[in-house]
């Protein structure tokens, strides 16, 4: 269970100075939470015979990508190691799910699952699981990243095993309603309940030559760069991330690194060229709100597929909704449906922050249900106003606590 005791609020951070200041300060932050998970995640690697040097070989290739690509966020990590006193390379594992071998079942932070480790492994640290589906051929990892928009990848690397479809566990909910020129978000982030202790907002700004060239709040886990849950910045940009199943594999920037460039976009427009012109190792689902407007955007490693409607209401969970990239990834996950048809159900337009934090608490169809017990915090927020109200655990019953930008 993720429920909290009475009265508990959210713990919060507050940070100010260059990438590397804000990295060590997350890191310190959650020291516990983060040398914890690191521990959890080693036995785990080492269980399944991933050594020192294989854990270089299978980062290396991300780690040079997010070195040319997105520099500044990979010191914000070296510097969250540091802070935390963790080695860096299990640190950006966590941070870069992508480098994981295929066949790796969604969950698992080593590799595919063999007898030995089966027997013996940790349990897995709470994460923003892709939930990556199994794929055919083993060397897609190292694959050169096409250009966005080009042709799927062929169809071996894109095909996916009955056994691993799209089962991982974790999942989240996003909503939007349109009310009177704005727009009221919902989101729920859903994780392995031991997460709700690592889980905290980070209020947050980076400083250049004394200059605040970034302001943001950020619903974050312990182990992660901020942008990978729910999160608003100076501009009212508010991005939510869902996990995906994502079918392909390619080297690129780790999704949590593109997430994390999101903070620092102008608008939802910036936000989707940087979708469309970065080279990403994977795929999440972006729901962007500013002001009155929301777009929905789906993303493989190579694809961008955008949804934006003026309709009252909207919804997203973990599967597709594009069709061309629903059919690439398989069968859903019965509970993404569940929540998702749930969400539709009861979302309606004009809705007030209260009827949002309602509607976050919703139990109809549990354990498949919106609010659950991997619901480790949730978010609710006056996209016009630019105020965002948290909670801490499963959002029935929960405290919730205003901020604003």
């Amino acid at each position: 269970m993720a429920k909290r005791e009475a009265g508990a609020v959210l713990p919060v951070l507050r940070a100010r100075g260059s990438h590397e200041e804000l990295g060590r300060l997350m890191g310190e932050f959650r020291a516990v939470q983060i040398r914890s998970t690191v521990a959890a995640t080693k036995a785990a690697l080492w269980d399944a015979d991933v050594d020192r040097a294989l854990l270089a070989a299978q980062n290396g290739p991300f780690v040079e990508a997010a070195e040319r690509i997105y520099p500044q966020y990979l010191r914000e990590l070296r510097a969250m190691a540091d802070g935390a006193d963790v080695p860096f390379d299990v640190l950006f594992r966590l941070n870069c799910y992508e480098s994981r071998p295929p066949g790796t079942p969604p969950g698992s932070i080593a590799g595919p699952i063999t007898p030995l480790a089966a027997e013996t492994a940790q349990p897995q640290p709470g994460s923003k699981d892709s939930g990556e589906l199994t794929t055919a051929n083993t060397t897609a990892a190292q694959a050169p990243h096409p250009q966005n928009g080009a042709a799927h990848a062929d169809e071996a690397t894109a095909a996916v095993t009955e056994s691993t479809a799209g089962r991982a566990p974790d999942g989240c909910t996003s909503v939007v309603s349109r009310r009177e020129g704005t727009v009221v978000v919902g989101h729920t982030e859903d994780s392995s309940p031991d997460a709700v202790e690592g889980i905290y907002l980070l209020d947050a700004e980076v400083v250049e030559d004394d200059e605040v060239k970034s302001r943001f709040l950020a619903l974050n886990y312990a182990q992660t760069l901020p942008g990978c849950a729910a999160a608003m910045n100076q501009h009212g940009l508010m991005v939510l991330i869902d996990a995906l199943p994502d079918p392909e594999r390619y080297v690129g920037a780790p999704r949590h690194l593109v997430s994390r460039a999101l903070l620092d976009a102008r608008s939802i427009d910036e936000a989707i060229a940087i979708l469309r012109e970065t080279e990403r190792g994977g795929g999440w689902n972006y729901l962007m709100v500013q002001g009155d407007r929301y777009a929905n955007v789906e993303t493989t490693a190579t694809r961008v597929a955008v949804t934006e409607t003026g309709a009252g209401v909207y919804a997203h969970s973990n599967h597709y909704l594009d069709g061309e990239l629903a059919d690439a990834a398989g069968e859903p996950r019965a509970n993404s449906l569940a929540r998702l048809a749930r969400a539709r159900a009861i979302g309606q337009p004009g809705l007030s922050v209260e009827a949002m934090k309602q509607l976050l608490s919703d139990r109809e169809g549990y354990p498949d249900s919106i609010c659950r017990d991997r619901t480790i915090a949730a978010w609710v927020a006056d996209a016009a106003a630019r105020s965002v109200e948290v909670c801490w655990g499963e959002p029935e019953g929960a405290t919730w606590t205003r901020y604003e930008l």
